[in-house]
């Protein structure tokens, strides 16, 4: 494993071939070929600089659903994911997730996932494993908050609750345990959603909260959301919060929204958190999409600034479907 970790360069024409058979299986069915090119600030993710992907998604085998990806960026990375669903005793029809990347500096992380409808309540449970923070996978989650960075590696189950006590009101939340170096790391986020409050617009009482390992110290923030619908386009969501941290009560807001300019559609989201310990307080992400022959260009970009000082990836990307006959 040492010698094949140590070779990139010729892991990656195994990887590429591997890539292409997956391509040509179940000949028919519709795949969707990714190229990407991304550059970070210096310092803005472990290692820096620039990264080339290749990928193919949404590959249908069988039931199944399996996507593939290399990407470079002085180390080699392969991501692996794969979905399928099943029926499963009381639980219904159960959508399973799973995904790995590995790299040749030896770092790696994956998650395993399942949802179902258990009687009035949706569950989903997640289960990972990681060795580095999610930046080193993916530059454009240095302004994510999906996990918790730790900047060591560990395990982490997370499970997602939701009811609708009636018909007005739906009830979320998602749990999260944590295992690492330093101990157990605890966050919660939740909400209790008030279905059109105004007219056909939603109201949200909102909770989070997260708990730094070895209980050293931790944040809480209590909010209020409002999320604008809108009949033929996406809908706008806002909040704002109060949080509580060492340093004391700070005031916070969130904000998403998504637009169609043209024959562009453009997405944002903003946060602007500074109690949180868990991740960047200060984070912003960008999305522009349009049609470019017969594919799609994306270009996303992602910027962070907290105590590790600013972080900012641009990425672009292009999105082709594909149809390719098996030899």
């Amino acid at each position: 494993m040492a010698s094949l970790l140590g070779r990139p360069a010729r892991l990656l024409p195994a990887l590429l071939a591997a890539l292409l058979v997956l391509a040509a299986v179940h000949a028919g069915h519709a795949q969707t070929l990714q190229l990407g090119v991304e550059g970070a600030l210096p310092g803005a993710v472990p290692g820096g600089g620039g990264r080339v992907s290749l990928g193919i998604e949404n590959a249908a085998v069988g039931d199944t659903r399996v996507g593939l990806g290399l990407a470079f960026d002085g180390q080699a990375q392969l991501d692996f994911a794969v979905q399928a669903a099943d029926t499963f005793g009381p639980l219904g029809n159960v959508v399973g997730d799973a995904n790995l990347s590995i790299r040749t500096d030896r770092q790696v992380q994956g998650a395993l996932a399942a949802s179902g409808v258990l009687g009035p309540v949706a569950l989903g449970l997640t289960l990972s494993g990681f060795t580095a923070d999610p930046a080193r996978f993916d530059p454009l989650a240095v302004a994510g908050d999906a996990r918790p960075d730790f900047g060591v590696g560990g395990w982490g189950i997370a499970l997602d609750a939701s009811g609708r006590p009636t018909r007005a009101l739906v009830l979320e939340a998602r749990p999260q345990l944590y295992l690492v170096a330093g101990g157990t790391a605890l966050r919660l986020s939740s909400r209790v959603r008030w279905l059109r409050a105004i007219g056909p617009h939603e109201l949200s009482l909102r909770l989070q909260g997260y708990l730094e390992p070895g209980a050293r110290a931790g944040d809480a923030a209590l909010g209020v959301g409002f999320t604008y619908r809108r009949r033929r386009a996406p809908s706008l969501d806002g909040a704002v919060y109060l949080g509580d941290a060492p340093q004391g009560l700070r005031p916070g807001a969130t904000a998403s929204l998504a637009q169609q300019l043209g024959p562009v559609e453009a997405s944002l989201a903003i946060a602007a958190e500074p109690y949180r310990l868990d991740v960047p307080p200060y984070r912003l992400q960008l999305e522009l999409s349009f049609d470019a022959g017969d594919g799609q260009v994306r270009v996303r970009g992602a910027a962070a600034t907290g105590p590790a000082g600013p972080r900012g990836v641009l990425a672009v990307r292009y999105r082709l479907p594909v149809h390719l006959a098996a030899p």
